[in-house]
C-alpha cells in the first residue's frame, strides 16, 4: 500500500489491502533454469512490484503497470462484477487473478494472494456500503419530516 492511505476520505477506513503473491515466481524460476523463462521472469517481477489493490469502506482502489499504468478508483456502488480466475499454479500456490468490472471498464489484478477471500471481502463491503447508504438516506428523510411544520 504505497501512499494511498494518505488520500482516504472522511470516515473512510482500509478494509483489506490485497497482497500480491511472490510465490508465482516459482514457475518462471523453473523455466529460467532451462533458459526458457529468462525474459518472462522480468515481466512477472514487474507485475508483482507494480500491482496494488486496496479495499476501503467507501471505494476500491487498484493500480498496475510500469510504463502503461492502469488505475481504478471507484466507489463501491459503481462496481458491477468481481470475478476470480485461478490457474494450475495458482491452485497449488494460492494466488489468482481478480477481474473487477466497474462502470468505467474491466480491470485485472494478477497474482493476488487468496483471491476468493478478496472477492468475498469486496462483495461483503459493497453490501455493507449499500446498507449504510440506505440507512443514511432514511435518517435524512426522517429528520426532514420531523422538522417540517404542518399547517393547522
Amino acid at each position: 500500500m504505497s501512499n494511498f492511505t494518505q488520500n482516504l476520505m472522511k470516515d473512510e477506513t482500509v478494509v483489506l489491502p490485497a497482497k500480491v503473491s511472490k510465490i508465482c515466481l516459482v514457475k518462471d524460476i523453473i523455466l529460467c533454469i532451462f533458459f526458457i523463462g529468462f525474459i518472462t521472469i522480468w515481466g512477472t517481477i514487474i507485475k508483482i512490484c507494480t500491482t496494488e489493490l486496496v479495499l476501503t469502506s467507501h471505494r476500491l482502489y487498484g493500480k498496475y503497470g510500469l510504463i502503461k499504468t492502469k488505475t481504478l478508483d471507484t466507489p463501491l456502488n459503481k462496481i458491477n462484477n468481481v470475478s476470480v480466475s485461478i490457474g494450475l499454479f495458482g491452485k497449488i500456490f494460492g494466488y489468482g487473478t481478480i477481474s473487477v468490472t466497474s462502470s468505467s471498464g474491466i480491470y485485472e489484478y494478477k497474482y493476488i494472494k487468496a483471491p476468493e477471500t478478496v472477492r468475498n471481502a469486496i462483495l461483503n463491503e459493497i453490501e455493507a456500503f449499500d446498507q449504510r447508504r440506505i440507512q443514511k438516506q432514511a435518517e435524512q428523510m426522517a429528520a426532514a419530516i420531523n422538522t417540517r411544520v404542518l399547517p393547522n
